[in-house]
């Protein structure tokens, strides 16, 4: 499968790695997307795939961990990106 630019961009600015995108597609939940793409959700993830041509399109955080990186980031006064590499990390250290 490969990667557009869009998702290999997204993965960096969000520190989602390709284990997590794997993850996301082999244990996560499909469901119909728009022009007959397929979006998997799997935690925190989901990854939109382009079935006819085997590409991911795009790899995100569901909207209710966005909403929690957000606050997060408020609370502790630091930008979204920094937030997530922040609790990234501490996954990572567990």
């Amino acid at each position: 499968m490969t990667l557009t630019n869009h998702a290999k961009q997204r993965m960096q600015e969000r520190i989602i790695t390709l284990q997590d995108i794997y993850n996301c597609v082999k244990l996560g939940t499909p469901e119909s997307a728009k022009d007959g793409k397929i979006k998997y959700t799997y935690n925190d993830l989901y990854v939109i795939i382009d079935p006819k041509n085997n590409i991911i399109i795009t790899v995100c955080f569901t909207k209710s961990y966005t909403r929690q990186l957000e606050k997060f980031a408020k609370n502790n006064c630091i930008g979204f990106y920094a937030a997530i590499k922040m609790l990234r990390s501490c996954l990572d250290a567990v």
